[in-house]
């Protein structure tokens, strides 16, 4: 969670600054890929932009989706969004330790919602899941 946390921080104000399209943005999507990745899940970024750390296929039937937002409003808290991604691979990590069994497709997601550097207030976009 440290690394998450040190993410798009803003040296000049102490918030953190993870707008679409900029180097935090790419950072915050790499290390959600390395993450879900090192949990041996499928990843895939669906039309809108939005990420999927899938365990299991998401062909197979209704699936569980937990997940946040990576991104930011301006000079928000460590934890504006990621909180939830984090979250959902602490819960995951949990339950394997407890030797859970899965029987529905569960992705741990990151939404596509997009700040402009400029923007004052969020811009959301629902999350969707991918086309299969």
């Amino acid at each position: 969670m440290a690394v998450a946390a040190a993410l798009g921080r803003s040296a000049a104000s102490g918030g953190y600054r993870r707008y679409a399209w900029t180097d935090a943005d790419a950072d915050c999507r790499l290390w959600f890929r390395m993450q879900a990745e090192a949990r041996r899940l499928d990843v895939e970024t669906d039309r809108n932009g939005n990420q999927w750390a899938w365990l299991g296929d998401p062909a197979a039937g209704d699936a569980v989706v937990t997940g946040s937002h990576l991104d930011s409003v301006p000079d928000g808290g460590a934890f504006d969004g990621p909180l939830g991604v984090v979250s959902s691979f602490a819960a995951l990590d949990e339950l394997r330790s407890r030797g859970a069994s899965f029987k529905r497709p569960s992705p741990s997601s990151t939404s596509a919602t997009r700040r402009a550097p400029a923007s004052a207030s969020p811009a959301s976009a629902p999350a969707s899941p991918p086309d299969t």
